[in-house]
């Protein structure tokens, strides 16, 4: 009886609970931007400001300094031509500066050589200078001479040299530009008379020279020993623009070799719009073939008219470069903290440079035509590093662009230890009838040449 009555009072209980309501939520509807007027999918966009524009700028500790460059006091028979100039110093409170306003020829010799000499074979020497006026095209030779034997106040005629002046004038152009420093592998220095004792360096001297008298301005620092942190060369293969039918044929031709590549991303102006790669072929190439997905620009690659990157402030661009940061962060894309300069923002642009250095650890220029010397590593300019351009621009449907250009990129980069780097736009898109079996050739030399060259991208150097 009392189960009878219990179940009785069960019912009651039931029937006057109240009846649960179930309300269907609307479909989500991604918000409407003007920063994506392409409209990605939702979780595709990066939200409009915060984040944290990360840079880890770093420069390679010297192994010795081969000719101190600080104060005109501290040369040995300092030259008219070289004054201390207090505004922006390499070290302490002046600059050494030289004027040249004639054809001759000027000396820069170090106080004194060093108390003991130094192996600098497979090593990388290293300049820094800071162009002030005229130094391109006006800069006819920076010469860095490496001594074995004798005194800054006695040279004598034996050396090994190496003119750094097309490095410096590429490089650096012709209008003030920041501090900057460039390296040259030892093995690119030739014999003068019978040479130095390149296992027993003690001093270095510059000798500089312009090819007008109509004057430039040239500040200079010290001339460096850098080890080279690679046993073996390596090659960087990257991609500007994110072009479909060339990254879709060079996303599959490196993958039968295991090959990775760096793709340059401008979010706000090229993807998911036509003729351009969805956000989904990012991940992919990020998530399962290793690509690096590194940073182009934001929202334009313009540095003057409406929204220019020269004409913005600098709070609006330091906002850009953190939008770019988080809509990488947004995709789960590693590598943007290497970056390159955009079309019409390159590596001389002082008004837009404050951005790279803050935003970046590190930044590709990109350069015309061959190289003599291949980019060292530790880069010789974290915040220049010369990349080669594939051809699109200069050598066009050339029927030796493999073994012309890129085989011999290739070849140097192995012979001095150094980093080939080079960089497509739409070249393998299939318009340009040999560059596709040119790119299927350069994959299996560097694949038939693993022993002396790797390929990586730029992420695994710098975060290996």
């Amino acid at each position: 009886m009392r189960n009878f009555v219990a179940a009785i009072a069960a019912l009651f209980i039931a029937a006057a609970a109240p009846a649960q309501v179930v309300v269907q939520s609307p479909p989500a509807v991604p918000l409407a931007s003007p920063e994506w007027l392409q409209q990605p999918a939702d979780g595709d966009k990066g939200p409009a400001v915060g984040g944290r524009a990360y840079q880890r700028y770093r420069i390679a500790t010297p192994t010795a300094v081969l000719a101190s460059f600080d104060q005109v006091s501290r040369l040995t028979g300092a030259p008219g031509e070289a004054s201390d100039v207090a505004a922006d110093p390499l070290y302490g409170d002046t600059r050494l500066t030289v004027t040249l306003a004639s054809f001759s020829a000027i000396q820069l010799k170090p106080a004194a050589a060093m108390a003991a000499a130094v192996n600098a074979t497979g090593q990388n020497v290293r300049i820094w200078t800071k162009p002030l006026a005229n130094v391109d095209p006006r800069l006819d030779s920076y010469r860095v001479r490496l001594y074995s034997t004798g005194s800054p106040s006695s040279p004598g005629a034996n050396y090994h040299e190496f003119n750094f002046s097309g490095l410096i004038r590429e490089g650096q152009k012709g209008a003030e530009q920041r501090w900057g420093s460039f390296a040259v592998p030892i093995s690119q220095f030739t014999a003068v008379g019978s040479g130095a004792d390149l296992t027993a360096v003690t001093w270095a001297m510059v000798t500089m020279q312009a090819n007008s008298s109509a004057g430039m301005t040239l500040a200079v620092g010290n001339v460096e020993l850098v080890a080279n942190g690679l046993n073996k060369a390596k090659m960087v293969i990257a991609f500007d623009d994110q072009f479909p039918n060339t990254i879709n044929y060079a996303s599959r031709a490196m993958a039968r070799y295991g090959f990775k590549g760096v793709l340059y991303v401008s979010p706000a102006i090229d993807v998911g719009r036509p003729g351009k790669l969805p956000a989904a072929q990012l991940k992919t190439l990020h998530d399962s073939l290793g690509w690096q997905i590194a940073s182009q620009a934001y929202s334009t690659e313009n540095n003057t008219g409406v929204g220019g990157i020269d004409v913005i402030t600098a709070d609006q661009r330091t906002v850009d470069a953190a939008k770019l940061r988080n809509w990488q962060n947004g995709l789960g894309l590693s590598g943007g903290n290497h970056g390159s300069y955009f079309s019409n923002v390159g590596a001389t642009d002082m008004i837009a440079y404050p951005m790279f250095r803050q935003a970046f650890r590190s930044m590709r220029a990109y350069y015309f035509g061959e190289f003599s010397v291949i980019e060292t590593y530790p880069w010789a300019d974290p915040m220049r590093i010369r990349a080669m351009g594939a051809g699109e621009f200069q050598w066009g449907n050339n029927a030796a662009i493999y073994s012309t250009y890129w085989k011999n990129h290739i070849d140097r980069a192995i012979a001095q230890k150094g980093v080939g780097f080079i960089v497509f736009h739409d070249g393998l898109g299939g318009g340009l009838s040999n560059w596709r079996p040119a790119f299927d050739q350069m994959l299996a030399y560097l694949d038939a040449n693993r022993a002396a060259i790797d390929v990586v991208t730029v992420e695994d150097l710098e975060t290996p």
